[in-house]
């Protein structure tokens, strides 16, 4: 009985030492900063194969980014374009494109009292324009002018030019006409917010 006692009591003080050592060690988890951001409309060419023709449209869009922190680190963006079409052939109309990108950023590591950070990033843009869905890889290149040196992520002003390689073809791009996009280089500026450490219950 005594053995049993103790062998009890043992494993009792054994489980509240390690629950004061978890208690003492709370678990962190890291909520990456965030990226607002808008598309500058820029010139792009749309064929129309019905009409033999190919147009100039210039989209332009918003979206929202999950940063990276430190040299390489995973990223993802979700944004929405408008593009508008001025055509004799189709007339004036409107078509959007949804987009998913999933990818990885390179971003120089921070130097104190230099705000300029440069960036590069290769993304899988997965989108969706009325009824047609997509694939499309897209390159990425720019700076973050640091506005907060001691954040724990990267914080600032954002500039990039992108450039998606491959076309898109759509089944709609206004009034039922079938059309491709073709690859062309964009621009993009928004600010990047902090992210944060906070700690979590365990389990």
């Amino acid at each position: 009985m005594i053995k049993n006692i103790t062998i009890a009591a043992f494993l009792i003080s054994f489980g509240l030492g390690r629950l004061a050592a978890a208690e003492a060690k709370p678990a962190y988890k890291w909520i990456a900063g965030t990226e607002y951001y808008l598309l500058l409309p820029m010139a792009q060419d749309l064929r129309l194969p019905a009409a033999g023709v190919t147009e100039s449209v210039k989209p332009w869009g918003l979206g929202i980014r999950a940063v990276g922190n430190g040299p390489f680190g995973r990223t993802a963006a979700l944004q929405l374009q408008s593009v508008k079409v001025d055509s004799p052939t189709t007339g004036n109309n409107t078509f959007y494109l949804l987009d998913l990108l999933l990818g990885v950023e390179y971003m120089t590591p921070k130097v104190q009292g230099k705000p300029l950070r440069f960036t590069a990033a290769a993304f899988a843009d997965l989108g969706l324009s009325g009824s047609t869905l997509y694939a499309a890889p897209v390159l990425t290149a720019g700076f973050l002018y640091t506005t907060n040196n001691t954040a724990l992520t990267p914080t600032g002003l954002t500039f990039n030019l992108f450039y998606r390689l491959t076309d898109l073809d759509l089944d709609d791009a206004g009034n039922g006409k079938a059309a491709t996009l073709k690859p062309a280089l964009g621009l993009k500026v928004g600010y990047a917010f902090q992210g944060f450490w906070t700690s979590k219950e365990k389990e």
